[in-house]
């Protein structure tokens, strides 16, 4: 009887620094670019075990990654990305989880559906994305992807000029991503 009193064990998990990476590609009139960043903070409540069958799986979280963090590797690059961004007054990128679905389990993969809202420019907007999560030991790693556009945040896709013409860069974003978050002890 107390089994079915008692509520699922939900554990926390913390961001693990170094561990983890945040990519996002996109596309301009004169090349591919991509921006990335390895500084993503955040924490996930989840019950470990409840992700290993189908099934709703109560968990919350906070993923938080600093614009100022994403780079290109090209100085000029950066900062016309990081004012189209508002990065001064929006200093963060934010996504807030609401709950999981897990759709299946394959070799100690969960392969879920995450429910939440995510918080670009000051612009919130919900968001579900097919996730993946993976157990390696007191660990979690979480991968995924999105499309966005930026426009929808906002922030007007940046069109910086050249000798040769403008720069036009297109709207919409993939972001993906891999985080790493740890058992807290």
């Amino acid at each position: 009887i107390l089994g079915f009193a008692l509520p699922a064990k939900a554990e926390i998990f913390r961001a693990k620094f170094g561990s983890s990476k945040l990519t996002i590609f996109g596309d301009s009139t004169i090349h591919k670019w991509k921006v990335e960043t390895k500084v993503i903070g955040g924490y996930l409540s989840v019950d470990a075990a409840a992700l290993g069958e189908p099934g709703t799986v109560a968990a919350k979280g906070k993923v938080i990654v600093p614009v100022r963090q994403l780079k290109s590797g090209k100085k000029r690059m950066d900062e016309v990305m990081h004012a189209a961004m508002n990065e001064k007054k929006h200093k963060l990128i934010d996504f807030t989880l609401a709950g999981l679905n897990v759709k299946s389990v394959k070799g100690g993969v969960a392969n879920c559906t995450s429910n939440g809202s995510i918080k670009i420019n000051g612009k919130t907007k919900p968001l579900t994305m097919n996730i993946t999560i993976a157990s390696k030991g007191d660990q979690l790693a979480v991968t995924g992807s999105a499309l966005l556009k930026m426009t929808d945040f906002g922030i007007t896709p940046p069109a910086p000029k050249l000798p040769t013409g403008n720069i036009v860069t297109k709207d919409e974003v993939n972001i993906s991503f891999e985080w790493v978050v740890a058992k807290a002890k």
